[in-house]
């Protein structure tokens, strides 16, 4: 058995906050048919200036973290990631675009090998990602499936779990957009074994 944290980072996200947060809590009985019998939520409001903050205390469920002004997207996750209880750690977006629903499925190639496993959109059967960003990532991620010799399909994907022992293996970590990539290249460059599960990818809420 084991046990799941995940981190949410949200900033001005107050429409899409509590549906986000309720479907990640839904996903407990998945969780627990794999084997993670234990699974916090962590919302880590990074400086919000609209109501993100007091719709997310009111969840029940939820531990709020409060950063006081706006550090950025790398920045709050890292927060969550000081904060974890769990013994693995999973983030994914407050916006809706990423499937908590998925989780189980990513947690359980955790428990057999892996130490970091992506939501890969670019393998998924459903994918809503403009055509500009789609080409980009795929660009990057075959660069660095190149240069790495590690097949990666989407290196700035931001749904993840990973087992919190391999962290220190990724940082430092940015505090900006780019933790996702950034980590992907570290997990590389270390060698940490990392696998990709299918997700589908959806427009964002808000």
């Amino acid at each position: 058995m084991s046990s799941l944290t995940v981190v949410i980072p949200a900033y001005n996200e107050e429409t899409g906050i509590a549906q986000i947060a309720r479907r990640v809590l839904d996903t407990r009985a998945g969780l627990t048919a794999v084997g993670v019998n234990e699974m916090e939520l962590l919302i880590v409001d990074d400086g919000s200036r609209d109501n993100t903050a007091r719709i997310a205390a009111d969840i029940p469920g939820v531990r709020l973290i409060q950063h006081p002004h706006n550090r950025g997207y790398g920045a709050a996750l890292k927060t969550g990631f000081s904060q974890a209880r769990g013994e693995l750690i999973g983030f994914l977006d407050a916006d809706g675009t990423y499937p908590p629903e998925y989780f189980p499925q990513l947690c359980s190639v955790v428990m057999t090998g892996a130490e970091l496993v992506i939501g890969s959109r670019m393998a998924g059967a459903e994918s809503k990602m403009p055509f500009a960003r789609r080409a980009g990532n795929l660009f990057f991620a075959r660069l660095l499936s190149l240069v790495g010799r590690h097949s990666v399909t989407d290196s700035a994907s931001g749904m993840r779990v990973f087992r919190r022992g391999v962290l220190s293996r990724l940082l430092p970590l940015p505090d900006g957009l780019n933790l996702t990539p950034v980590m992907s290249t570290r997990a590389v460059h270390e060698g940490v074994r990392m696998a990709e599960v299918p997700i589908p990818y959806s427009e964002r809420m808000g």
